[in-house]
């Protein structure tokens, strides 16, 4: 029987390119939601409570596109969130698909050089949302680039895990060597179990259900995490609502405890817990996703072009 003692619940905007959004919209609203989620991570900033809000970068391409034009004294102040742990910038560069080969992923890598030596980012974690699948030379690539954790919170629209989630496990690439990886529910699951919404919801409703999934997959850890974004949706802003209901949840007294967490916070609980991990090789095979079928003379050209070179 699973006891959960500790839900880590990780805030996010969902980057979502072309879908959603087009892209000169996605990347102006990106860089007002890192400003937003900053000035609420410096009013919670002296908080001790295990609600005080907290912010994941889910890519590096807005956070880029956010330094290139904010001021020096917004940099500073997004620096020393960082450095406080109430702002974490995770190393995807965006959402990927399976399609890029290892030269291609390599290089969506090359902006964490700039954001750890040029801005003393600490970069250990990295998340891909809403895409189901990734190759199998990513394991090897995210330890290269420095990168200790990888969570994957898919869209199951039509799609599926290739695992009994949520499923904590060490991701063995080609060449042995492992990363700690976690095969969660979609990245909008927070809000979809009552957080920051319902607290009758989320204890009547949503956690009996969730505590026996974890049951039936026989999940061994006390520790599980859950991702939220905006109640808006796909390229929503940073959620303040989010602490005043975790605060009132937490001063309830009911379990599991809730912890307002960034990545890095998740995969230190977790690596406490690290012989129960199991080890799973191979590639993550994904169940679909639809940018690769709606850009198939693309893709041919890209590849081509990938030949070539």
């Amino acid at each position: 029987v699973a006891r959960i003692e500790t839900l880590y619940f990780i805030h996010h905007s969902h980057t979502d390119i072309g879908y959603t959004h087009d892209q000169p919209i996605v990347f102006d609203l990106h860089e007002r939601f890192i400003s937003e989620a900053l000035a609420l991570a410096e009013r919670h900033a002296e908080s001790d409570s295990d609600g005080a809000f907290r912010w994941t970068v889910e890519n590096t391409y807005v956070l880029l596109r956010w330094l290139k034009h904010a001021s020096p004294s917004q940099i500073e102040r997004f620096k020393a969130m960082e450095k406080a742990g109430r702002i974490e910038v995770t190393g995807m560069f965006a959402n990927l698909t399976p399609l890029l080969d290892a030269d291609q992923l390599i290089e969506t890598f090359a902006p964490l050089r700039t954001l750890r030596d040029d801005y003393g980012f600490t970069i250990t974690s990295a998340m891909n949302c809403d895409v189901n699948g990734e190759s199998w030379a990513l394991p090897d690539l995210l330890l290269d680039a420095g990168i200790e954790g990888f969570t994957m919170a898919i869209n199951t629209h039509f799609g599926g895990a290739p695992l009994a989630r949520p499923d904590t496990f060490r991701w063995q690439g080609p060449s042995g060597r492992q990363v700690m990886a976690y095969s969660g529910w979609p990245y909008d699951q927070g809000w979809r179990f009552g957080i920051g919404r319902s607290l009758e919801e989320f204890e009547h409703v949503w956690w009996p259900r969730v505590a026996q999934r974890l049951d039936a997959v026989n999940y061994p850890l006390p520790v599980v995490m859950v991702q939220s974004y905006h109640p808006f949706g796909d390229n929503g802003s940073a959620f303040e609502g989010f602490t005043r209901w975790i605060d009132e949840w937490n001063a309830s007294g009911k379990g599991p405890h809730i912890q307002f967490a960034t990545p890095r916070m998740w995969w230190a609980a977790v690596k406490q817990y690290g012989d129960k991990l199991p080890t799973h090789r191979g590639d993550w095979t994904d169940f679909w996703n639809f940018g690769c079928a709606s850009s198939a003379r693309e893709q041919t050209i890209n590849r081509y072009s990938r030949t070539r070179l």
